[in-house]
């Protein structure tokens, strides 16, 4: 599978509960266009900076 971040980049973590996001930035370009996708049509959200774990999950299955 295709990584899902930028080569260096990986997820905004928090020191209590470890992985949290990964900013829009530190996608790659495939990874944006279905994370777009899914929160315009799935999980409508106007906050689309970043992506949580939980919806990261959905993301990574979608693409496999």
């Amino acid at each position: 599978m295709q990584p899902l971040c930028i080569l260096g980049q990986d997820f905004n973590r928090v020191a209590t509960k470890g992985r949290v996001r990964i900013m829009n930035t530190n996608m790659t370009t495939l990874t944006q266009i279905w994370m777009m996708l899914l929160l315009s049509n799935i999980f409508p959200s106007d906050h689309n900076v970043d992506l949580p774990l939980r919806k990261y999950q959905l993301v990574c299955a979608v693409m496999t």
